[in-house]
C-alpha cells in the first residue's frame, strides 16, 4: 500500500510539472501598459513558455471595451466592430462569431482567466510588445489618440442632410406602489438638413404603467417657418424652443458648440480600422456629475438672454409678506415663496438622488472616408434613491443613419401653420380640461 501511495504521489508531481502555471512558469509580474498608461490590480501579466500570458478582464476594460461576465468563468468582449467570446467551460474562444485555433482558458492564476500575448497580437487592432529583461508588456490598440481632434472632423465633415431610425425601450422598476414597473417603447424616424438648418421628426411612444397602456404618435417640424409640434392631434408653435435650437444651431457658435460637445466625451475611446471609426463612450458615476457641472457652467453663456430672462427683474416676496396676506384655502396654492431646498447645488441634488450608473455603454460607427455617421447602440443601467424610494432605470438604444446628403427639403405643410396654437394656450386648455375631469 505504502508503495502504490508513493507512485501515485510520484505521477501527480510529474503531471504538476508539465502544466504551464507551475514549475514552468515565471510567476513574477510584470509591469503591464496599455496604449503607455500602467494598468494596476491583483492580476498582472507574467512569462510562460517564452510567451507572455496577459489577464483579460483588465487588458480589455482598459482599452474600452463592454466586458460582461457570464457563468462558468466566461467572459465577452467588444466594441461591437471586435466581439471576442471566452468560454471557460467549453475551452474555446470565438472571435465575431468564429472560433479560434487557441484553447481557452490558456491559463488560471489568482482565479483570473489569461490569454497569450501571440493570441492578442493576431486580432485585428492589437499590438504586444515584450521589453527585453522580459519585466514589462505594452499592448498597442489602434485607438485614436487625439480625440478632440477627431470630434473636430465629424463636425466638420460635408454632410448636408440625413435621415435616421431610431428605437429606444426603458424599464423603470420603482418601490413607488402607485408606480410600480413602468415600460417605454419608442420609435422615431427623422430628416435633418444641416443648412439652413431644418429637421422633422416622427416618433410614435407605447407606454405600460399600473396595468394601464398609452399610445402616442407625436410629430415636430423645425424649419425657418418655426417650431411645431403636434400633441394629440392638436398642432402647438413653440417659440421658446425655435430660440434655444436657433442659439445652438447658429454656425457662428461652431467653437462653443465644441467646447459644449467635448463636455460629454468623457470616457470616449475612438477605434481606426480600414473602413470606419468606432466611437465608444463608457461613463461612471463621477464622470455623470462632471459632465453635468461642466454643461451648466458652459449654458449662461449659449443661450439666448431671452430664455434666461434678460434684464428682466422679479420682485422678491418674503415669507413675512406672504403671512399678512389672507387666502382661502384653494388660493393658498397659488402663493409661492422661496423654501430652503434639501441641497445647495447641483452636487448636492446628485447627492439626494443617491444616483449610481451600473452600466452606460453607448457605440457609434462613422465612415472613415466620409465621417459621415452609420449606426449606433448603447445601454444604461442607472438606479438612485430619492427620499429612500428605490429606483432601478434600464434602456436600450438603437439607431441608423441612412440618405446621406438626399434629404432635400423640409417644409411645415401650410394647415399646421394656419391651424397652430401657442404653446401657452395649450397648456391653458389642458389646465382646464384636467380640472373638468376632477369634477
Amino acid at each position: 500500500m505504502k508503495k502504490l501511495a508513493s507512485w501515485l504521489f510520484a505521477f501527480a508531481l510529474l503531471f504538476s510539472l508539465a502544466l504551464p502555471t507551475a514549475a514552468s512558469a515565471n510567476t513574477d509580474a510584470m509591469k503591464f501598459l496599455v496604449d503607455g498608461v500602467e494598468v494596476e490590480g491583483y492580476e498582472q501579466p507574467f512569462m510562460s513558455h517564452g510567451d507572455v500570458l496577459i489577464p483579460v478582464e483588465n487588458l480589455f476594460e482598459e482599452a474600452g471595451f463592454k466586458v460582461t461576465k457570464g457563468k462558468n468563468s466566461a467572459v465577452s468582449v467588444t466594441n461591437t466592430y471586435l466581439t471576442v467570446d471566452f468560454n471557460a467551460a467549453g475551452k474555446s474562444i470565438t472571435v465575431n462569431g468564429k472560433k479560434a485555433a487557441t484553447e481557452f482558458p490558456l491559463t488560471l492564476k489568482n482565479a483570473g482567466n489569461y490569454i497569450s500575448g501571440e493570441f492578442l497580437a493576431s486580432l485585428e487592432g492589437f499590438d504586444v510588445e515584450i521589453s527585453e529583461d522580459e519585466k514589462t508588456v505594452n499592448v498597442t490598440t489602434n485607438r485614436v489618440q487625439d480625440v478632440d481632434a477627431f470630434l473636430k472632423k465629424t463636425m466638420e465633415a460635408d454632410l448636408k442632410s440625413f435621415s435616421a431610425d431610431m428605437k429606444m425601450d426603458m424599464n423603470m422598476e420603482t418601490a413607488i406602489e402607485e408606480l410600480g414597473s413602468v415600460d417605454m417603447q419608442m420609435d422615431m424616424k427623422m430628416d435633418v438638413i444641416q443648412e439652413p438648418m431644418a429637421m422633422y421628426m416622427a416618433m410614435n411612444m407605447l407606454m405600460k404603467a399600473a396595468g394601464e397602456k398609452e399610445n402616442m404618435d407625436m410629430e415636430m417640424y423645425f424649419t425657418e417657418d418655426g417650431v411645431y409640434q403636434k400633441f394629440d392631434d392638436v398642432w402647438v408653435k413653440d417659440e421658446m424652443s425655435q430660440e434655444l435650437l436657433e442659439a445652438q444651431l447658429d454656425s457662428a457658435n461652431m467653437l462653443e458648440q465644441f467646447e459644449l460637445l467635448k463636455t460629454f466625451m468623457k470616457g470616449v475611446h475612438v477605434y481606426e480600422y480600414a473602413d470606419s471609426y468606432v466611437v465608444v463612450q463608457k461613463i461612471s458615476t463621477e464622470d455623470l456629475k462632471e459632465m453635468i457641472s461642466e454643461v451648466m457652467a458652459l449654458l449662461p453663456t449659449m443661450l439666448p438672454a431671452e430664455l434666461l430672462g434678460g434684464d428682466m427683474e422679479i420682485p422678491e416676496v418674503t415669507e413675512e409678506e406672504v403671512e399678512g396676506v389672507e387666502t382661502t384655502e384653494e388660493e393658498s396654492d397659488e402663493v409661492v415663496f422661496e423654501e430652503e431646498l434639501p441641497f445647495e447645488d447641483l452636487d448636492g441634488l446628485l447627492e439626494m438622488l443617491n444616483l449610481d450608473i451600473k452600466e452606460f455603454y453607448t457605440v457609434s460607427t462613422y465612415d472613415k472616408k466620409t465621417l459621415f455617421p452609420h449606426d449606433m447602440s448603447g445601454t444604461v443601467h442607472m438606479t438612485m434613491s430619492p427620499e429612500g424610494e428605490d429606483v432601478s432605470i434600464k434602456m436600450t438604444m438603437s439607431g441608423k443613419y441612412k440618405n446621406h446628403n438626399n434629404v432635400k427639403e423640409i417644409k411645415v405643410p401650410a394647415d399646421v401653420i394656419k391651424n397652430a396654437i401657442p404653446m401657452e394656450q395649450y397648456f391653458e386648455d389642458l389646465s382646464k380640461e384636467f380640472e373638468a375631469q376632477a369634477k
